[in-house]
Protein backbone atom coordinates (compact mmCIF):
# COMPACT_ATOMS: atom_id res chain seq x y z
CA UNK A 1 0.00 0.00 0.00
CA UNK A 2 1.43 3.37 -1.02
CA UNK A 3 1.01 6.77 0.51
CA UNK A 4 -0.89 9.38 -1.43
CA UNK A 5 1.83 11.76 -2.57
CA UNK A 6 1.01 15.35 -3.48
CA UNK A 7 3.21 18.08 -4.96
CA UNK A 8 3.43 21.78 -4.15
CA UNK A 9 -0.02 22.42 -5.63
CA UNK A 10 -1.42 20.90 -2.39
CA UNK A 11 0.35 23.40 -0.12
CA UNK A 12 -2.84 25.27 0.82
CA UNK A 13 -4.18 22.16 2.57
CA UNK A 14 -1.15 21.63 4.82
CA UNK A 15 -1.56 21.83 8.60
CA UNK A 16 1.72 23.53 9.58
CA UNK A 17 1.48 22.43 13.21
CA UNK A 18 1.20 18.84 11.98
CA UNK A 19 4.14 19.42 9.63
CA UNK A 20 6.34 20.81 12.42
CA UNK A 21 5.43 17.80 14.60
CA UNK A 22 6.33 15.41 11.76
CA UNK A 23 9.72 17.07 11.29
CA UNK A 24 10.48 16.89 15.03
CA UNK A 25 9.36 13.25 15.26
CA UNK A 26 11.57 12.44 12.28
CA UNK A 27 14.65 13.83 14.03
CA UNK A 28 14.86 17.16 12.23
CA UNK A 29 14.48 19.26 15.39
CA UNK A 30 11.53 21.22 16.71
CA UNK A 31 10.75 24.16 14.44
CA UNK A 32 8.39 27.10 14.51
CA UNK A 33 5.40 26.15 12.29
CA UNK A 34 5.36 29.65 10.74
CA UNK A 35 9.00 29.26 9.66
CA UNK A 36 8.29 25.76 8.36
CA UNK A 37 5.49 27.18 6.24
CA UNK A 38 7.78 29.96 4.99
CA UNK A 39 10.47 27.45 4.00
CA UNK A 40 8.07 25.16 2.12
CA UNK A 41 6.35 28.05 0.34
CA UNK A 42 9.73 29.42 -0.77
CA UNK A 43 10.90 26.05 -2.08
CA UNK A 44 10.76 25.19 -5.77
CA UNK A 45 9.30 21.74 -5.12
CA UNK A 46 7.41 20.16 -2.24
CA UNK A 47 6.15 16.67 -1.52
CA UNK A 48 3.43 15.80 0.99
CA UNK A 49 2.68 12.16 1.74
CA UNK A 50 -0.60 11.18 3.37
CA UNK A 51 -1.77 7.83 4.77
CA UNK A 52 -5.46 7.63 5.68
CA UNK A 53 -5.67 11.44 5.73
CA UNK A 54 -2.67 11.94 8.03
CA UNK A 55 0.56 13.66 6.95
CA UNK A 56 3.27 10.98 7.30
CA UNK A 57 5.98 12.10 4.86
CA UNK A 58 7.38 15.26 3.36
CA UNK A 59 10.31 16.74 1.49
CA UNK A 60 11.16 19.94 -0.29
CA UNK A 61 13.73 21.13 -2.81
CA UNK A 62 15.25 24.36 -4.03
CA UNK A 63 16.30 24.40 -7.68
CA UNK A 64 17.62 26.69 -10.38
CA UNK A 65 15.73 24.41 -12.83
CA UNK A 66 18.87 24.26 -14.98
CA UNK A 67 21.94 22.71 -13.34
CA UNK A 68 21.32 21.92 -9.71
CA UNK A 69 18.75 21.24 -7.01
CA UNK A 70 19.04 20.89 -3.24
CA UNK A 71 16.72 18.35 -1.62
CA UNK A 72 15.99 18.98 2.05
CA UNK A 73 13.87 18.00 5.02
CA UNK A 74 13.10 14.53 3.71
CA UNK A 75 11.21 12.69 6.43
CA UNK A 76 8.84 9.79 6.98
CA UNK A 77 7.11 9.49 10.36
CA UNK A 78 9.07 6.97 12.46
CA UNK A 79 6.02 4.77 13.02
CA UNK A 80 5.49 4.57 9.24
CA UNK A 81 9.06 3.67 8.29
CA UNK A 82 9.81 0.25 6.85
CA UNK A 83 6.71 0.23 4.64
CA UNK A 84 8.30 1.55 1.45
CA UNK A 85 7.06 5.11 1.90
CA UNK A 86 10.61 6.50 1.96
CA UNK A 87 11.35 4.65 -1.27
CA UNK A 88 8.18 6.05 -2.86
CA UNK A 89 9.14 9.56 -1.77
CA UNK A 90 12.76 9.25 -2.96
CA UNK A 91 11.77 7.88 -6.38
CA UNK A 92 9.47 10.87 -6.84
CA UNK A 93 12.19 13.30 -5.71
CA UNK A 94 14.85 11.84 -8.00
CA UNK A 95 12.48 11.57 -10.99
CA UNK A 96 11.37 15.18 -10.52
CA UNK A 97 14.78 16.75 -9.90
CA UNK A 98 17.26 14.77 -11.99
CA UNK A 99 16.13 16.35 -15.29
CA UNK A 100 17.35 19.66 -13.79
CA UNK A 101 20.93 18.43 -13.24
CA UNK A 102 22.71 17.46 -10.06
CA UNK A 103 20.78 16.86 -6.83
CA UNK A 104 22.50 17.78 -3.59
CA UNK A 105 21.27 16.55 -0.23
CA UNK A 106 22.09 17.35 3.37
CA UNK A 107 21.37 14.29 5.48
CA UNK A 108 21.40 13.37 9.14
CA UNK A 109 24.52 11.22 9.60
CA UNK A 110 22.68 7.96 10.30
CA UNK A 111 20.59 8.15 7.09
CA UNK A 112 23.35 8.53 4.48
CA UNK A 113 23.18 4.82 3.59
CA UNK A 114 19.49 5.17 2.76
CA UNK A 115 20.20 7.89 0.20
CA UNK A 116 23.02 5.94 -1.42
CA UNK A 117 20.39 3.45 -2.66
CA UNK A 118 19.06 6.21 -4.90
CA UNK A 119 22.35 7.15 -6.52
CA UNK A 120 23.64 9.71 -4.03
CA UNK A 121 27.40 9.76 -3.45
CA UNK A 122 29.58 11.51 -0.91
CA UNK A 123 31.24 14.76 -2.00
CA UNK A 124 34.91 15.27 -1.30
CA UNK A 125 34.64 19.02 -1.72
CA UNK A 126 31.36 19.85 0.03
CA UNK A 127 31.63 22.77 2.42
CA UNK A 128 29.39 24.86 4.66
CA UNK A 129 29.52 28.40 6.00
CA UNK A 130 27.48 29.34 9.07
CA UNK A 131 27.71 31.17 12.37
CA UNK A 132 30.19 29.88 14.96
CA UNK A 133 27.31 28.59 17.08
CA UNK A 134 25.74 26.70 14.17
CA UNK A 135 29.09 25.24 13.11
CA UNK A 136 29.72 24.07 16.68
CA UNK A 137 26.30 22.36 16.82
CA UNK A 138 26.91 20.75 13.44
CA UNK A 139 30.27 19.43 14.59
CA UNK A 140 28.77 18.08 17.84
CA UNK A 141 26.06 16.30 15.83
CA UNK A 142 28.50 14.67 13.42
CA UNK A 143 27.68 16.73 10.32
CA UNK A 144 31.15 18.29 9.95
CA UNK A 145 34.69 17.55 11.09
Amino acid sequence: MAITLYDKSAIEGVDWQEMAALLAAGGLNQRDPALVEQAWRNSSFCWFGYHEGKLVATARAISDLTWASYAADIVVAPEMQGRGYGKQLMISIVNTLLPFGKIFIYSVPEKTGFYQQYGFRFLTTGMVCATSETLFKMEQSGYIR
